[in-house]
This record gives C-alpha cells, sequence and structure tokens, in this order.
C-alpha cells in the first residue's frame, strides 16, 4: 500500500512540474512574439502564479 501511494505521489510532482514547466514556456514564447509589453510583466505574472501554487 506504501508503495502504491509514493508512486502515485511521485507522478502526480512529475505532472505538475511538467505543467509549471510548461506554463513557463507559454509566458517566455509570449513574450518572445511580443504578446507582452514587457518581459518583467511576464515574469511577475508567473511568479505570482506559481509562488504559492499548491503542489
Amino acid at each position: 500500500m506504501e508503495a502504491a501511494v509514493k508512486k502515485i505521489y511521485a507522478e502526480t510532482l512529475e505532472q505538475q512540474q511538467i505543467e509549471v514547466r510548461q506554463g513557463v514556456m507559454d509566458g517566455l514564447r509570449q513574450a518572445r512574439e511580443g504578446k507582452a509589453k514587457d518581459f518583467n510583466a511576464v515574469c511577475d505574472r508567473l511568479e505570482e502564479k506559481y509562488t504559492n501554487a499548491k503542489i
């Protein structure tokens, strides 16, 4: 039972890390494409979104 819980936890953590990375990459892409007025604003938005994200 404990091994199954650890495996589920590890898989969930990995999926969340993938989602966070994708969000960061999307923000950087938007900044490069000029969809964001200010790169710092993009970074601030990402930091605010993921600083207190539930893991």
